[in-house]
């Protein structure tokens, strides 16, 4: 993964960016979302890919499931070791690649939240699916919630600029390349102290609903429930994020 953009992108400019947005309020709305979606009994085993620095996966532990945590991002494994330990928590953590799943029908659910998604090229976005598939036990659920790539063809942002709790100022460019169906989004976090600038990009597969509902049921996954959030509205075109959930035949 030395070239790929994640290893740059996910560094503590992205913690900087984006954990004062994360706050318990969002994490526990989070969270609640994801126990109802996948309906994982008390004891459950769960398996949070993508887990980053841990906050969905300690709260589910917290919550009495037996949670496994993978992050290719060994840095934001500490972190979550660390806070997992302090809230009393316990939770496997294992660095690992999506793409590589080590999983044989262990997991009662799994999910991937806040476009945890669509890293790659599309023979190794289907590696991540069917790994998934593999990694649940007959019946378990796959919860997938990302970005609506409809709204953002509705809604092009351009260029926006939000100011910063400790009063950086973060730009963001985003365009969509509609033949490869790639979201490119470019950041610039201006200090404003004076300090150097921050130059981030990411680019994304973005998939349509009927896209990912193909994909998960080529790899035996039949989508239940589509929603536009984590309040459950319906989807639509107006919709600024997309959530599925599948179920393992």
């Amino acid at each position: 993964m030395q070239h790929e953009w994640p290893v740059a992108f996910f560094d503590d400019d992205y913690l900087r960016i984006y954990r004062p947005t994360f706050t318990n309020e969002r994490t526990a709305a989070e969270v609640d979302f994801i126990e109802q979606a996948l309906a994982v009994p008390r004891s459950g085993c769960v398996l949070d890919l993508a887990c980053g620095y841990g906050r969905h996966a300690i709260a589910m532990a917290m919550r009495g499931h037996r949670v496994t945590g993978l992050d290719f991002n060994t840095h934001y494994l500490d972190i979550a070791a660390e806070e997992g330990r302090a809230a009393g928590a316990q939770i496997e953590w294992r660095p690992g690649d999506m793409r590589e799943l080590p999983f044989d029908a262990e997991f009662d659910g799994v999910y991937s939240f806040f476009t945890s998604f669509g890293y790659y090229d599309d023979e190794e976005n289907e590696r991540v699916l069917a790994g998934i598939a593999r990694a649940l036990k007959p019946g378990g659920r796959f919860l997938i919630e990302m970005l609506n790539r409809d709204w953002l063809l509705t809604h092009p942002q351009q260029r926006t600029w939000t100011q910063q709790d400790d009063g950086a100022l973060l730009m963001e460019e985003t365009t969509i390349e509609l033949a490869a169906s790639r979201v490119i989004t470019r950041q610039m976090l201006i200090d404003p102290q004076g300090g150097p600038r921050v130059t981030k990009e990411y680019a994304l597969r973005a998939y349509t609903c009927a896209e990912l509902t193909s994909l998960l049921r080529r790899h035996g996954l039949r989508v239940i429930e589509t929603w536009g959030g984590i309040n459950r509205e319906p989807y639509t075109t107006e919709s600024r994020r997309l959530a599925l959930l599948s179920e393992r035949a």
